[in-house]
């Protein structure tokens, strides 16, 4: 009866999947929404059965995209698949919601990883260079506009679309670890309350307030800038690439770091909760916010600002 079970699930969910990638590969609009659905199956499948069950549907699932798509179809059933069980393993075998999310994050990101190297080295298909040359293509109509109107072009918007150009470049390590831990907790965040009607028990965060990194970040960062400003590396380097983009990440955690403090006093204070969710609006819109609130998260975690307010 329960192989029965298994197996009929096992069907509905490749079903439920295929649906899903035909409107994803054939009705280009609908892969906005779609994206974020294509692992629900494997999610609720490997969340109720074991492991090698769950194998056997991505198995099935890459089948059906060659089949019911295009065999370059096929890597996207691998991306869900693979992202889905892990997420649905770590739920069934009891792990905490963010030991869910890091393991989910990391097969994510390696599956990204690798079809970036597959499509540049076999098809020469490039996703950064396509971007930057969509950049230089709007520019250059810019300029063509401007000198058509008899009007010379703005040097300095020129100077930003070289700098843009630059920047992608340069954090496109960044840019894809961003993007693959960004999409896993929109996955969670879309994707958890959909299993959770069907009676599977998924973890949950603990509050946003509580969070806090190792002290050592303060001295990767600490390093990251001794390097930018003794070292100097040249542009376009291979240590240059490196400490820009590990001062950004940096950045970004202690950005989170501060942003946690604050929803961290404000509990402690009984504030309304506008207060929190408005500075955090705030630190995504204002440059100056943002510094502001990762120099508070460089404080948190140098001076444990938390125990001494727990202390008073």
């Amino acid at each position: 009866m329960k192989n029965t079970r298994m197996l009929t699930e096992g069907a509905l969910m490749l079903t439920i999947f295929t649906v899903l990638l035909l409107f994803s590969v054939f009705v280009p609009m609908a892969t906005l929404a779609t994206q974020f659905f294509l692992i629900l199956p494997f999610l609720f499948y490997s969340s109720k059965y074991p492991l090698k069950n769950s194998i056997v549907l991505v198995v099935g699932s890459i089948f059906m995209a060659m089949v019911a798509g295009t065999v370059l179809a096929a890597p996207i059933a691998i991306l869900y698949g693979t992202t889905g069980i892990m997420m649905g393993y770590c739920i069934r075998t009891g792990k905490t919601k963010m030991v869910t999310y890091m393991a989910s994050s990391l097969v994510f990101l390696g599956n990204v990883l690798l079809f970036y190297v597959l499509a540049t080295q076999l098809f020469g298909m490039n996703f950064f260079d396509e971007l930057i040359r969509v950049f230089s293509s709007s520019a250059d109509q810019y300029a063509d506009m401007m000198r058509a109107l008899g009007q010379a072009p703005d040097p300095n918007l020129q100077k930003q679309v070289q700098h843009m150009i630059g920047l992608i470049k340069t954090l496109a390590p960044s840019l894809l670890l961003g993007s693959a831990f960004l999409y896993v907790i929109l996955f969670m965040v879309i994707n958890f309350p959909i299993i959770k009607r069907f009676g599977i028990h998924v973890p949950k965060f603990p509050p946003f307030r509580t969070a806090k990194f190792p002290k050592s970040i303060l001295w990767y960062y600490l390093i990251t800038l001794m390097v930018t400003l003794f070292v100097k590396p040249a542009e376009g380097t291979f240590l240059h690439m490196t400490v820009v983009n590990a001062a950004y990440i940096l950045q970004i955690l202690l950005m989170i770091q501060g942003l946690a403090f604050i929803y961290y006093y404000s509990h402690v204070k009984k504030w309304s909760k506008a207060i929190p969710v408005t500075a955090t609006v705030m630190t995504f819109l204002l440059p100056l916010f943002f510094s502001i609130i990762r120099l508070l998260g460089i404080i948190d975690l140098g001076f444990d600002l938390r125990q001494r307010l727990a202390k008073k």
